[in-house]
């Protein structure tokens, strides 16, 4: 509709949350229901959903305040610009309740990080990867719009407003100014990731953490799929590879995890207490 009939669109919501995700207590039926198939095809569609807004035909502005938290996060990161009130809290959370971001999250992190890698003088991927890793794997969260711009949620060419009263006017003004001045949907291409020498890296410094009792042997296998997802799963260092091949990892991971006994126990203390299990 937004194609066809206007210039641009901007995503907000009148409420004081910009969005907090998936609704768990919604999914759990589906899946006693149908089992894993229904909730991985709710994710696949969730992705597709993703790149359908990166490569709109008109550019997509999202205006975030209060909290942008997991699937949240997820369609704002994949928006064409993001306007963002100071007060804005964004980061991919869903380790919090034994999962890993599973609408695009990951491979954001992975695309970015190439893109990093590749307008630098250096060679080696990792370190650009190393930061959105972390983020996402210790579930960390701005709470800030400048403190999610260090996490990689905004970038430079964001727009951040000091009063959250002027956000949809500016988000228009944005979205307006990008349709005028000829905005054209990125091109679909391949990047290059870590592959499994990057992630051998990486879970190197995971053994380490776990054995030292920083983490626990879930949060440890959670953080290995993380990893094993933004390095490009057993390729080489080096491989292109494409959004929608890193999201298929993404998808094989999350649905995974929805059967491991541990990830229901903190999906379960979730709703129940509304706090984080360690377990």
């Amino acid at each position: 509709l937004a194609e066809r009939e206007y210039k641009a669109m901007v995503i907000w919501s009148p409420d004081e949350m910009f969005s907090v995700g998936a609704d768990l207590q919604a999914m759990l039926p589906a899946f006693v229901v149908a089992g894993i198939g229904a909730v991985e095809g709710a994710e696949q569609e969730l992705q597709n959903v993703m790149l359908k807004i990166r490569y709109a035909g008109v550019p997509v502005v999202s205006a975030v305040r209060g909290m942008a938290l997991g699937g949240g996060c997820e369609l704002a990161i994949y928006s064409a610009k993001r306007v963002a009130a100071m007060e804005s809290y964004i980061g991919l959370v869903e380790v919090g309740v034994g999962l890993v971001p599973g609408a695009g999250g990951l491979t954001y992190i992975a695309r970015r990080a190439a893109e990093n890698a590749a307008a630098s003088t250096g060679n080696d991927l990792l370190p650009f990867l190393t930061e959105g890793f972390t983020a996402a794997a210790m579930a960390k969260v701005g709470t800030s719009a400048l403190e999610s711009k260090k996490l990689g949620y905004l970038l430079d060419s964001d727009v951040i407003v000091p009063n959250k009263d002027e956000l949809l006017h500016v988000a228009l003004q944005q979205a307006r100014a990008m349709a005028d001045a000829g905005w054209r949907a990125p091109m679909r291409r391949r990047f290059k990731v870590a592959g499994r020498s990057g992630a051998a890296t990486i879970k190197g410094q995971l053994v380490n953490m776990r054995d030292g009792g920083f983490i626990s042997e879930h949060d440890f296998h959670i953080a290995s799929l993380i990893a094993g997802v933004v390095t490009g799963g057993d390729v080489d260092a080096g491989s292109l590879v494409s959004e929608e091949y890193l999201m298929a990892l993404e998808r094989k991971a999350f649905c995974s995890l929805i059967l491991h006994p541990r990830t229901q126990e903190r999906i379960m203390g979730m709703l129940n207490t509304g706090k984080p299990l360690r377990n």
